[in-house]
């Protein structure tokens, strides 16, 4: 993995900012305290290019932004989910099949 960091400060938002080395990781992506629990989301990246911090905010629930200032901390694992949706709006067959047709002409209209 192209990332580690450590829990800077707190912000004054209420999250917190990370000194990071390598890569910055995607927005979005769960950081967590390394192999523990999760801190929260990446909101953006702050600073410098050659002294940038990650922001974390919101904090998840039941997490202590003081006492997690000086911990290691990297990316979590995606979750993976619990069953596949089909891709698109409908689940197999051709739009004709399902009897589709867009305000146009039917192929039964012949």
């Amino acid at each position: 993995m192209s990332f580690s960091g450590r829990v800077d400060r707190e912000s004054h938002m209420g999250g917190l900012l990370v000194d990071f080395q390598g890569r910055p990781p995607r927005l979005g992506a769960r950081i967590r305290i390394s192999g523990g629990k999760i801190l929260g989301r990446v909101d953006t990246v702050v600073g410098p290019v050659e002294s940038a911090l990650i922001h974390i905010h919101p904090l998840y629930d039941g997490i202590d932004a003081r006492a997690s200032v000086g911990s290691p901390v990297e990316i979590a694992p995606r979750e993976q989910p619990s069953h596949r949706r089909p891709r698109g709006r409908h689940s197999g067959g051709s739009f004709r099949e399902r009897g589709g047709n867009r305000g146009g002409r039917s192929y039964r209209d012949n």
